[in-house]
């Protein structure tokens, strides 16, 4: 894929695809936030080194091509999907308690859905984090390396933490 770094910036749009769900999920797996955005021109790979910039090597980005699906089932999946893993919440004792998922809606639009264990960090701190990640994204198509923050360390809490 090939862009020019004014296609690529700004690069998301803090724009959820349906209203952030926060569901109780069973006593056992613990509460779960969620962000879904709208990204334009992406590059996974990059995209996937930005977190772990953030969250640290352990981050795993599943990547899932829909391109070939209609727009109105896109977003029927994609909403099913939405609620059926808030449902579930997330296991607080193994692994990382963040689960991360990139859709390829079509050559250009891409649908990242976020959601992490609530208990280990608030919805402020998550918009943060997606902030960071934005951020190292673009030290990196402009060749940098990605520097964690000053108070970075402060959000980053749990089976995450570096």
């Amino acid at each position: 894929m090939s862009a020019s770094s004014e296609e690529l910036c700004p690069i998301w749009a803090l724009r959820p695809a349906l209203p952030p769900l926060s569901v109780p999920a069973p006593p056992e797996s613990g509460r779960t936030e969620q962000f879904v955005l709208s990204l334009t021109s992406l590059l996974p790979l990059v995209y996937e080194q930005a977190w772990q910039a953030v969250l640290g090597s352990g981050f795993r980005l599943q990547v899932v091509d829909w391109r070939a699906t209609r727009t109105e089932v896109q977003d029927a999946c994609l909403a099913e999907r939405l609620a059926r893993e808030s449902a579930g919440g997330l296991p607080l004792d193994q692994g990382p308690s963040t689960r991360a998922t990139l859709i390829r809606r079509d050559d250009r639009t891409w649908t990242f859905a976020w959601r992490y264990a609530s208990e280990l960090r608030s919805r402020r701190a998550g918009l943060r984090l997606v902030h960071m990640a934005t951020e190292a994204y673009d030290t990196l198509l402009r060749g940098g390396t990605p520097r964690c923050q000053p108070g970075a360390d402060d959000l980053l809490v749990g089976p995450v933490s570096r």
